[in-house]
């Protein structure tokens, strides 16, 4: 992912699609239960999410399987999430120094790990 968040107080991250926890979205760490959430509850905030766990209602699906059960258990350990309503979330673009996007450096990165070869 080119961008991790940190969060603050969780108004600015979605829950499912961003990578806030470990650096990762919960997407790439839960796909099973990923699958298992409604189309549109895929763009709920953290702060909508964490309070009073309405990440649950986002469930849906016929396919309830042991695998997503399991990924459900895992969620339900981490999602004790402290909120720092004073603080915004913060969001660093991972391929500049700075940590802010830029057009040049999104343009750089299409190049990271190519092969240069001389005239």
């Amino acid at each position: 992912m080119a961008v991790e968040t940190v969060i603050g107080n969780g108004k600015n991250t979605r829950f499912w699609m961003d990578s806030w926890l470990f650096g990762q979205s919960l997407k790439q760490t839960l796909p099973h239960l990923f699958n298992a959430i409604a189309v549109r509850a895929r763009k709920r905030m953290v702060y909508d999410a964490i309070t009073g766990r309405k990440w649950i209602l986002d469930i849906r699906g016929g396919a309830l399987n042991v695998q997503v059960l399991i990924e459900y258990l895992h969620l339900w350990n981490l999602s004790n999430v402290e909120l720092q309503s004073e603080v915004d979330d913060t969001h660093i673009w991972k391929f500049s120094t700075s940590g802010v996007y830029s057009t040049k450096s999104a343009y750089e990165a299409l190049f990271i790990g190519a092969t240069e070869f001389g005239s």
